[in-house]
Order: structure tokens, then sequence, then C-alpha cells
């Protein structure tokens, strides 16, 4: 075996090879020294990204945040479309006006009147859940770059109801003016008839034939007399004469007076009147009005509901306490209203009966308009399946 034998180093070569091993070793130092720095400066530029990009997440959490209570606080209803045509999200004002649950419209395609939303308005009537009726408005606005849709919601129920009820006032305007003049004209002369009516009652004989007939024409000038002052009352209403009055008190006078004129034929117990606690006068409510004017407008209403039931039921009347308005409503258990006559409910001469005048509800639309008030009828809504007559009048004159 032969070992190698290898070549001795002078002192020359070792000082040479410990130069090169220090020259490479402060290289090494420079290097490792100049990727200190860079790595510092790199770590110091990434906390500053960092820094940049922590504020900028903050400021958009802090701008959604505000969009979202921005959205949420409008008037109208708001409901925002994906790119894929799914509902994203939905304010409460939407949820209201469409009267459903937010589960029941997140993820799908919304319903039928959000569907057809274009970027004209659209005026369409919508049926909540509780059958209320509803006039909404809605228009739909594209997202920019293809992102999805937005579709507003506008409540326009109270503004079409409005727009019905002046046009509605206009008309009976014009109706009442008409019937005045009808009134005075045709009072004159019927006056003539009761005078001659009253003198052939005194110069004929009691019980003879033209003595019947005589008293019958004085009734029926008696009849024709009354609508005539239905007619004077509708055209010119009276000034009030306001006073304190108990509205357990009023109800009450009322439902005596109806139940007064309906005895008259003896079947006055076909029909049972029932009132609520705070009509009675447990808690009481009292407002300024007139008295002798809205306790005719219940009569009025209370007559309507017993003639709703010809064969005889159940007429309900209750009052409610809505702050500075006090409600009375009146309630029967008839057959009810068809809608196109609802909508029509208070204009003279309107009348579902043969004998009616229909000046009675006419009559107690002027009396609470006159007062600063409202009366409605709605169709099927009362407790008892018939109509449900509203008149609401303020405490306060």
């Amino acid at each position: 075996m032969t070992t190698a034998v290898l070549p001795a180093l002078d002192q020359s070569d070792l000082a040479q090879v410990a130069t090169e091993l220090s020259a490479i070793s402060e290289n090494l130092l420079a290097s490792y020294a100049r990727l200190a720095r860079h790595a510092e400066r790199v770590e110091g530029e990434l906390v500053l990204a960092n820094s940049e990009l922590a504020r900028r997440v903050a400021e958009v959490d802090a701008l959604r945040l505000h969009l979202d209570a921005v959205r949420r606080a409008l008037p109208c209803g708001v409901v925002v479309f994906r790119a894929d045509g799914r509902v994203g999200s939905v304010n409460p004002r939407a949820l209201e006006l469409l009267g459903c649950d937010e589960d029941e419209v997140l993820g799908t395609r919304g319903i039928a009147l959000l569907a057809a939303a274009t970027r004209d308005e659209a005026v369409r009537e919508h049926v909540v859940r509780d059958g209320q009726r509803r006039v909404l408005a809605v228009r739909r606005s594209d997202m920019p770059c293809g992102s999805g849709s937005v579709v507003t919601i506008d409540d326009r129920t109270e503004e079409r109801r409005l727009s019905a009820e002046l046009a509605s006032t206009s008309k009976m305007v014009a109706l009442g003016t008409m019937a005045g003049g009808i009134a005075h004209e045709v009072r004159n002369p019927l006056n003539a008839v009761r005078g001659f009516a009253s003198l052939l009652c005194r110069e004929l004989e009691g019980t003879s034939r033209a003595h019947r007939f005589a008293t019958r024409i004085q009734q029926g000038v008696d009849e024709v007399d009354a609508i005539v002052a239905s007619l004077l009352g509708f055209a010119k209403p009276e000034r009030l004469v306001r006073e304190d009055v108990d509205v357990g008190t009023l109800v009450a006078e009322a439902v005596a007076l109806a139940r007064r004129e309906f005895a008259a034929d003896g079947h006055a117990a076909r029909w049972t009147i029932d009132v609520d606690a705070d009509a009675s006068g447990v808690h009481p409510v009292r407002i300024h009005a007139d008295r002798i004017k809205l306790r005719h407008a219940l009569r009025n209403l209370l007559a309507n509901a017993i003639q709703a039931q010809p064969a005889g039921g159940r007429v309900a009347v209750e009052v409610r306490d809505l702050g500075e308005l006090v409600e009375i409503r009146v309630h029967d258990a008839g057959t009810g209203l068809a809608p196109t006559v609802v909508g029509r409910a208070g204009e003279p001469f309107l009348t579902t009966r043969a004998e009616g005048t229909g000046l009675g509800l006419a009559l107690v639309h002027a009396i609470a308009a006159v007062h600063g008030g409202r009366f409605e009828i709605l169709p099927a809504s009362g407790p008892l399946g018939g109509v449900d007559a509203r008149l609401r009048i303020p405490k306060k004159s």
C-alpha cells in the first residue's frame, strides 16, 4: 500500500490562505450586513403596508356599517340583488312594505313584484299576508360592472287614498250645492201640500176614507221633509256647538235612540247591541265636540247596522282611544258590502236598499269632516264578519 505524501506548505502559502479566508469572511459579513439591512427595510415596509391595510379595512368596515345604517334608516324599501339575480340584502322597510320575513326573501329571486321591476317606475297593488292591500311604486337600478341591481320600493297607499278622498270631496261639494238648491225648491211646494192636507183632515170625518187619504198625504210629506232636511244638513252643515262630551254617555244615548226607533214595529228584540267596556264608561274617554251631531251620526251608523240584518242579529259598538283621536267602531253581522261599493261609501244618494235614500252615511261623512275627523267603511273586517264602520274624531278642536 502506497501512502500519498502531501507537499509541505511553506509560511508564505499559509499566509496567503489566511488572507483569502479573511477576505471571504469579510465579504460574508458584509453580505450578511446588507441582507440584514434589506430585511429590516422590507420588514419596515411590511409594517407600514400592514398598518395601511388595517386602516383601509377599518375604513371599509366603517363605511359598510354606515351604509348599512343608512339603508336601514331609509323611508323607502331597498332590495339588493347579486349578480346571479338572487337577493343579497333587504332593509327593514322593504320587509314591512312587502309583508314578509327576511328569511323568505334572502337568497331567492324575490317575489313577483320585485322580479317585474324595471328602470321605469311602476305602481302596482300588493296584497300582504293579512289581506291588506298596499299601493307600491318599484324601480330597478343596475349596479356598475354587472355586479347586481337595486330595487327601491315606495309606499303610495296614503297618497292614492288622499287623491281619491280629494276627488270625492270635490264631487261631494258639487253634489251638496246641487242638493241644497233642490231642497230649497222642493220645500216651498211641500209646505203647501202639508197645509192643504192638514185642512182636509180638519174638515173631514175621522173615520172617512178621505180622512185616511189626507192623513197618508201628511205622513208622506213628513217623510219627504225629513229627506229635505237631510239634504240641507249635507249641503250646508250647521255651525258646531262644541262642548265637553263623554264618549261613553254619547254612545249610550245613540244606542237608546236606535232601540227606541226600531221598537215601534215590535221586533226590537231581534237585534242585540253590544257596547264595549270603554264605551260604557269603565274607562271614560272625553272629547270636545258637538254632542247632537255626533249622536245623530252614531244613530245613523247603528240604523245601517240594524237594517243590514233584516231578520235580526248582533251589532257591536267599540271605542278606541288613539291618543289625539277617538275611534268609534260599529260592526254588524250582515252580509257586508262589495269592494266597489265600499270605496264609494259616504257618497250622497248611494244606497244598497230599495227604500234607502243614500243620505245617512253622507251625513256621517259630513259630520266627521266638519269636526276635522274621518269616516270610513271596511268590508268584512269586523269581529262579526259584516261591515266595520269607523268614525274618528279629534279629542280637541
